[in-house]
């Protein structure tokens, strides 16, 4: 499925100028999906991807493959996210094409043509965290923020569809948000300040926040360790050209400053 025209279609609607717009006092509900129909909307080609998900799609084998992305697609027509263009056709021709809900198109162009990725990872590979993928271009690097959080599915739910329990990675589930800059340098700092995170047994030995600028001159971008105690953090690494921060402690205020630098990225030509 290409998708590429319906996203920037969907992007340039009235629509979505007003939910950036709206993101930039308050926070913005986009949608929620599986990690079945992020790959189904290209999910493996973006410029990051979950690689235990990338994985289990491509063990499903092509001819699974092609199964699961018509039953998963006439899914999200259902749900309101893809619209046929061409309702009357028959199920099994696959030159189809899709508008996008632009709920929907802001997630992926995002996802797909980010100005900037932040992700505070925590160090251990059974705790998934958040992602925030900057939404701009050359003349507005950053318009708004699309914050990616793992999230499950409530108990009463998954009840009904135990066979997302099955299907591994795959089953994974997504909540997009649209936020403004601010917040998400505030949800970003918030998170990395407070103590490692303890998922059972497992416990994260801190958090690294790595940042990269595709299409830049700097594509691997920064990686600073962060060890939070809840009120502080100590940051260790370079940033920017600006030399090591030579193991420096932040409260939340300069924490925020830090993440806010971050999004924002390097500067590019035009």
């Amino acid at each position: 499925m290409n998708l590429d025209p319906a996203v920037a279609a969907a992007e340039r609607t009235e629509a979505a100028r007003n939910m950036i717009a709206q993101a930039q006092a308050d926070t913005v509900d986009l949608v929620t999906v599986s990690a079945l129909e992020l790959c189904v909307l290209g999910g493996p080609k973006h410029p990051l991807f979950d690689e235990r998900v990338a994985r289990a799609w491509v063990q499903l084998g092509a001819r699974r493959r092609h199964k699961v992305i018509e039953e998963v697609t006439a899914g999200m027509v259902q749900r309101g996210l893809l619209f046929d263009d061409n309702p009357q056709r028959g199920r099994r021709q696959h030159a189809s094409t899709f508008s996008v809900k632009p709920e929907l198109g802001l997630m992926l162009a995002a996802r797909c043509r980010p100005w900037s990725i932040v992700v505070a990872e925590a160090g251990r590979a059974e705790l998934r965290t958040p992602r925030v993928f900057a939404l701009g271009d050359q003349a507005e690097p950053v318009r708004a923020v699309v914050v990616e959080e793992p999230v499950t599915l409530p108990e009463d739910i998954a009840g009904r569809f135990q066979q997302v329990r099955k299907l591994g990675p795959l089953g994974w589930f997504y909540q997009y948000s649209l936020v403004s800059r601010d917040k998400a340098a505030a949800v970003l700092a918030a998170l990395t300040i407070s103590p490692p995170r303890h998922s059972g047994e497992v416990v994260a030995p801190g958090w690294t926040v790595a940042a990269y600028y595709p299409g830049s001159g700097n594509p691997e971008g920064e990686r600073l360790s962060v060890m939070g105690d809840g009120t502080k953090a100590t940051l260790d690494g370079p940033i920017m050209g600006n030399g090591d921060l030579g193991a420096a402690a932040y409260d939340g205020e300069g924490l925020r400053a830090i993440m806010l630098h971050l999004i924002a990225g390097p500067a590019r030509d035009a």
